[in-house]
């Protein structure tokens, strides 16, 4: 009977092994939504693997990413720097440096993450090209039978991890010509094939990976079954690595171009894609940065591309890897949806209070929470903002209007929406700087009219506020109080070039600092009285 008991567990155990199938390209891609990068860690050289600011990897890494809500990692990985791998035959790969890249690998696939690991910077074989003439032009031999070696041993090595592992040949091939690049991916996929005929490998084309070079790319081979195509993009350039602003029309209509490329060729081909990098960095203007991201994820969900974000612990840092925490742009990441409310947009009305519009895309919630945040913009984009619950809205709101609004401060606020089936859906975050009444006029942004000083300042009951305007126009000049509530209308309405008085008078007012604004052409300028009684 225990034999029988056995023999029927062991075909269970049988058919439920075989039943599992083997995991496809076009799965693996459409699984993974919300994927990051862990760049600046394996792939820091030389010195070690914490010589660019970055903390060892630790499980608990994998664990933090899972539980807030990422299901991919992509691990760039040097091989062939600080003894890492032999510069002369046999090329063996230290051992205390594969079995990190194992640990590493185990603790991802173990928190549920698929995991990419990659040949990245290996300056050594993409500076060695030797140039026999200009149509044959390949990489030095000695360079390509080490770099053979490494994938050799890399594909013997993780032959039996599940297929949630992926390989991607070789990162950002620049500066080879295409066709040095095309032969690499050839040859390196045999050798892959060798040990993981089913293992799923990325590969992509020339120079920096970009979508063009990507759809150029010659196919490894065409009748591989477990092919993924990956690009890299930082656009619209050059706000996304050199930073600075641009126009949210200009970065939908470059990220959505070029995600349009990669489907098309998808399509054609029959090989899903994987956006393996992008981000902006965070010298780039608060609210189209996070209209940046937000839109990538947008666009690749309903594309059906893998995103994968660069966080680097630097200028790209959404992760700190040594405290745990992470700023916003991870919420956008793992909470943005088709269905988010986009098109976020927020102003200063002439009263002093804040107004936010929307497009809202889901009518199947009960509600839109706005969230807020005050204070002063994140130190280099990386401290994050803390946003409290604010206001319930109605689910099909479109508008809000904030009016409990400070002096001087800096307002951040987002939208959130929970679905019947509780799934957290939000918008891009935007702020409002200095908003209110300001007074400092921006250097780049200077005023063709002034407001003076008014005299008597403190002053009990009335001062006289003087202003000046190069030609006639529509103005307004009104006071307002600390907490920014309209105290007065003083002027609204045409005036005269040249300079004018207008006596401000406080009876009846409450001691305290109150602040008049001239707004004139578009601009606005600021100053502050103190009543005194």
């Amino acid at each position: 009977m225990a034999k029988k008991l056995l023999f029927a567990l062991s075909l269970l155990i049988a058919a439920s092994v075989s039943a599992r199938a083997q995991l496809t390209a076009q799965e693996a891609v459409k699984e993974m939504t919300r994927g990051i990068n862990l760049g600046n860690s394996l792939d820091a050289y030389p010195g070690g693997w914490t010589s660019w600011g970055n903390p060892p990897m630790q499980e608990s890494l994998f664990t933090d990413l899972r539980n807030a809500g990422f299901n991919a990692v992509r691990v760039p990985i040097t091989w062939g720097y600080d003894n890492r791998t032999m510069s002369e035959p046999p090329y063996t790969i230290e051992s205390a440096f594969m079995a990190r890249v194992d640990s590493v690998v185990t603790w991802a696939l173990d928190n549920g993450l698929f995991v990419i690991i990659n040949a990245h910077h290996e300056m050594w074989l993409k500076d060695t090209l030797a140039i026999t003439a200009p149509a044959d032009t390949a990489y030095a031999d000695s360079a390509i039978a080490r770099f053979d070696s490494i994938w050799s041993q890399i594909a013997t090595h993780f032959r039996n991890k599940s297929d949630s592992l992926i390989f991607e040949i070789l990162n950002e091939p620049n500066p080879a010509p295409e066709a040095a690049v095309n032969q690499l991916n050839a040859r390196v996929l045999k050798i892959i094939r060798r040990t993981n005929p089913t293992r799923l490998v990325s590969y992509s084309g020339y120079m920096w990976s970009g979508v063009a070079q990507m759809v150029s790319a010659q196919i490894p081979d065409s009748s591989d079954k477990y092919l993924i195509a990956y690009y890299h993009s930082y656009d619209p350039w050059p706000f996304g690595l050199n930073g600075g602003t641009t126009s949210n029309t200009n970065i939908l209509t470059t990220i959505e171009s070029e995600m349009n490329q990669a489907t098309t060729w998808s399509k054609r081909t029959g090989i899903p894609v994987i956006l393996g990098e992008y981000g902006f960095i965070n010298t780039c203007a608060y609210n189209p940065r996070m209209y940046a991201y937000a839109t990538v994820v947008d666009q690749a969900q309903q594309q059906g591309v893998a995103p994968f974000a660069w966080d680097d612990g630097g200028s790209f840092t959404i992760f700190n890897r040594r405290t745990g925490t992470f700023n916003e742009i991870k919420d956008i990441i793992v909470h943005t949806y088709p269905q988010s409310p986009t098109n976020l947009n927020i102003s200063e009305n002439p009263n002093g209070s804040i107004l936010l519009r929307w497009d809202n895309r889901n009518t199947g919630s009960d509600s839109i929470d706005v969230q807020r945040a005050v204070g002063g913009p994140p130190q280099k984009g990386i401290a994050g903002v803390s946003f409290i619950d604010y206001k319930m809205l109605g689910p099909t709101d479109s508008t809000f209007t904030d009016d409990s609004i400070s002096l001087g401060s800096t307002y951040y606020y987002r939208l959130s929406v929970k679905t019947k089936d509780s799934t957290v859906m939000q918008s891009y975050p935007i702020m409002l700087k200095d908003s209110l009444i300001t007074a400092v006029t921006e250097v780049n942004n200077p005023v063709s009219f002034k407001l003076l000083d008014n005299y008597p300042n403190p002053f009990n009951p009335t001062t006289v506020i003087s202003f000046s305007i190069p030609k006639r126009g529509w103005l307004t000049l009104i006071v307002y109080d600390v907490l920014g509530r309209k105290v007065r209308t003083l002027v609204s309405g045409f005036e005269n070039p040249g300079t004018h008085e207008v006596q401000f008078d406080g009876a009846g007012l409450a001691s305290g600092v109150y602040f008049d604004r001239l707004e004139y052409d578009g601009k606005a300028v600021s100053g502050k009285m103190i009543l005194m009684k």
